[in-house]
Order: structure tokens, then sequence, then C-alpha cells
């Protein structure tokens, strides 16, 4: 469930990135190209101070990737390996995430510098003890963004506020929370979304007769009302 989404955002934050770094470094290139000798270029390329660039991903974007992953992939799911859970041919303890349950609709909200939002679902949990026990509801969820200075990546946490079920025990919503949790922890936090080596890239400038690198070295994340940016710095080095 959380890989497919990470997946294609990544894909799509890639190549946005890589298209707009290589554009705005062709121009400037080009230009100190025309008027500074080739020593002088020598020089400034070896010198060159650190540089940022910023990505912004909006809430709408988000909210279109989730719509066209249940427009045309299967519904993302996750299996329920804890608290005894096992799975049968009849009954698979997994929690699926639907696009809407009871009126509640599955979407990222940008908000209070936080992203935020409820994951709708259904799922069902077999023990030998309970049987097999189907639900469905809602969670309140929270993402955060770090950048992680050993794995040299931004990380996303996944956690679970509070837990809403229909039709089912109110008793069962505290050890379900805990359950779905628990598995997230273990199978995916933290998710590596991109590592600095993915965010750096390299030019080539035919007509200065070479090319540059351009090596990340630092990602500051920022969530704001309207997005998520990510600033990077980044070196320049002949490449």
């Amino acid at each position: 469930m959380i890989r497919e989404i990470i997946r294609m955002t990544n894909h799509a934050i890639h190549v946005r990135r890589i298209i707009g770094a290589s554009f705005v470094v062709a121009i400037v290139i080009g230009a100190v190209h025309a008027q500074e000798s080739t020593t002088t270029r020598g020089r400034r390329v070896g010198n060159s101070p650190a540089a940022e660039a910023t990505v912004t991903v909006n809430e709408q974007f988000l909210n279109s990737l989730l719509t066209a992953i249940f427009d045309n992939l299967k519904e993302p799911a996750m299996p329920l390996t804890v608290g005894g859970a096992t799975s049968t041919s009849e009954c698979a303890s997994e929690i699926r995430l639907k696009r809407e349950v009871g009126g509640v609709r599955t979407q990222v909200r940008l908000e209070n510098g936080r992203i935020t939002g409820p994951l709708a679902f259904t799922g069902a949990y077999n023990s030998t003890l309970m049987g097999c026990i189907a639900f469905s509801g809602w969670a309140d969820s929270e993402v955060t963004l770090d950048f992680d200075g050993a794995r040299r990546a931004v990380v996303a946490r996944f956690h679970l506020r509070d837990i809403h079920l229909n039709n089912t025990p109110a008793m069962l919503n505290g050890p379900l929370l805990k359950m779905v949790q628990d598995t997230i922890d273990r199978r995916y936090n933290p998710v590596e979304l991109f590592t600095l080596e993915q965010l750096s890239t390299r030019v080539n400038i035919q007509q200065a007769g070479g090319a540059l690198r351009l090596q990340a070295t630092d990602v500051r994340t920022e969530i704001t009302p309207a997005a998520i940016a990510l600033h990077i710095m980044y070196e320049f080095t002949r490449g």
C-alpha cells in the first residue's frame, strides 16, 4: 500500500527535477560560455558555491496520484502478521485501502505544517480464538518527512493517530490500531523516498565542451499549506 504510493510519487518528482535542473543549468552555462575564457570557466566551476533548488508537490497532485492508483492499479493491501493473525483461502488477514468507505474518502491534506488525511479501508482478522472478523472504517493518519544523514536519504514515517470502525465492537479499535501500526513499523517505517544520489544528476553542456555533475549534498523538507517543498543543496563539479 505504502510502497505503491511512494514509487509513483518518487518517479514523478524525479522526472520533473531532472528536466528542470537540466534546463536551468543549460541556459546559465550557455551564457557563461559566451562571455568567459576556458581558463576562467575552469576556475569558477572548481570554486562555485553551493546552490539550492526547490522541488514542490502540491496537495492536488498527491490526491490525483491517489485517484490514478485506484483507477489503474489494484487496491493497495497490507497483510496483518502480528497478534496471532493467520490467513486462509476463506479469510485473509489483511487491511486494504479503499477509495471511500461510509462517506469518508481517502485523501491527503496539507495543513498546519503537517501531512495528514483519512485512509478508508476494509479488512479482516483471522485467529484461532476469535475466528474471522471482517471490518471496515477509516483512520486518521499523519506522515512525517526527514532527512536522514546516516542513510543520506529523505525518509517518511507513517503514523495512525486514531481508527474508526463501522459495525464493529468499539473494544476492537485499540487492538486493531496497535496491530496495524506495529505492522507498518515492522515492514515499512522508515520508508526511504530518495537518496542524495538519486537527487543528483549529470548535465551535458555540448556548447561548453563538457559536462557538469550536480551533486546533492543535503535536503531540507518544508510543509506549507499549499505544497510539500524539498530544498535541495547542490554542488557543481566537472562531470
